[in-house]
């Protein structure tokens, strides 16, 4: 299995820092972000933070664009306009060998609380998700879908409909457990997850949380003692995962997270 860290446009000045410590720690790979201006353009230039990479013996996956982009919207035109950009994020990344590509699927609209709309925000997923897939095979990229706002069983729904391949995205399923007044029963939510799509996981996602009431915020640095993080340690002999991404991005005390403060986490996961 594979240890990752993530890599984004905002780190500016700090990429290459970022990316020879994360290999001196013994991550494996990094997650690469393609936020705006990537992949087209921007003053650090992808195609060097790639080469950085790969110089250092990481292997790089991406994480494709989330933001103005929605895969699941049940506005027609909207969902088609989401596919068309989508596109051309793959078309532009295609020529770069990588683990993988990790999307979104995801809507603004209220599907937790207009019920009528569900059946038509599934079908629009999956509708996008045969088309992403398709274009993906097409190109050799290798394309998994990741849970954000959907319930577990809607996202199984989802999934089983499309015959698609998962990042598990843990925190996320923990945030909205903790949001639907789950907050007692985190462990058995977080093993309902994957009890439920273990046949398709194959990259985790990762971080440490901030409970402030039922508010819960991800991406905060994790430490090895972390009970979430046992938890999904134990049960990874039975899955058939592939890349696990420590997904953090913000040290409380702080600011920015390197990953030489990640060093004994990833020490945990490799014994």
């Amino acid at each position: 299995m594979k240890i990752g860290f993530p890599i984004w446009y905002g780190y500016g000045d700090k990429l290459t820092r970022m990316i020879s410590e994360a290999a001196s720690v013994g991550f494996s790979y990094v997650e690469i972000s393609l936020d705006y201006p990537w992949p087209f353009r921007g003053r650090y230039a992808l195609e060097e933070v790639i080469d950085k990479a790969l110089d250092v013996g990481l292997s790089i996956a991406f994480h494709a664009p989330w933001r103005d982009i929605r895969l699941a919207s049940p506005i027609e035109e909207v969902r088609e306009a989401s596919v068309k950009a989508f596109k051309r994020f793959l078309d532009e990344i295609s020529k770069h060998p990588c683990d993988y590509v990790v999307v979104h699927l995801s809507s603004d609209q209220a599907i937790d609380r207009i019920p009528e709309i569900r059946n038509e925000y599934v079908n629009s997923a999956v509708k996008s998700i045969k088309e992403i897939k398709s274009i993906g095979d097409l190109s050799g990229l290798r394309i998994v879908f990741e849970n954000v706002r959907e319930d577990v069983v809607t996202f199984k729904q989802i999934i089983s409909k499309a015959d698609s391949e998962v990042c598990l995205d843990v925190s996320h399923a923990i945030c909205l457990a903790a949001r639907n007044s789950k907050k007692n029963r985190l462990d058995e939510e977080v093993k309902a997850w994957i009890g439920e799509l273990k046949d398709r996981i194959r990259v985790i996602h990762f971080s440490g949380l901030k409970f402030i009431g039922n508010w819960v915020k991800d991406h905060i640095l994790v430490r090895k003692d972390d009970r979430y993080l046992k938890l999904v340690k134990s049960e990874l002999e039975n899955l058939r995962v592939e890349n696990f991404l420590l997904e953090v991005f913000e040290d409380p005390d702080r600011g920015e997270v390197y990953p030489s403060q990640l060093r004994e986490v990833v020490e945990f996961l490799k014994r």
